[in-house]
């Protein structure tokens, strides 16, 4: 995603598939503070409101990353519908949107830590507020408007 990469770049990347390896080495901590963008691996784009594609599926932040990714996209939401895609269909669950677009396209993370005392929802406000202005909308998973100081 060059649109969003810092002068830093990126700090870890992985997909979130990768918890499954019982052997994988996240690059993340629950120290760790700071924002997630989550993309398709597919090759998807998704059309925005001004008809621009991106493949950024959701934009999040986070004060214990490792938890966050892990605990919470991974294991209590994307692992259910990797294990069925019609998880909660016949009990009228609805998942979110983002992890039906992460089990279908894919779930590519790339992590920005914070720096200094910079705050993960100052940092995902700046992000959010990029992608809108590129986009004129946010990402196909996000439900919220970002933080603004």
């Amino acid at each position: 995603m060059p649109d969003f990469r810092t002068v830093r770049g990126v700090d870890a990347s992985f997909d979130l598939r990768d918890f499954a390896d019982k052997d994988f080495d996240c690059p993340v901590t629950n120290r760790d503070v700071g924002i997630y963008i989550i993309s398709a691996t597919d090759g998807t784009k998704y059309t925005y409101a001004n008809g621009k594609k991106s493949p950024i599926i959701y934009i999040g932040k986070s004060d214990k990353l490792l938890r966050r990714l892990r605990d919470e996209h991974y294991t209590k939401h994307l692992k259910l519908l990797l294990d069925n895609p019609d998880y909660g269909i016949d009990d009228n669950i609805q998942m979110s949107s983002r992890y039906q677009y992460m089990l279908y396209n894919g779930s590519h993370v790339d992590v920005f830590k914070c720096r200094g005392s910079q705050e993960s929802k100052t940092l995902e406000s700046i992000f959010l507020n990029q992608f809108y202005q590129k986009y004129r909308s946010f990402p196909v998973g996000n439900a919220a408007r970002s933080f603004d100081e």
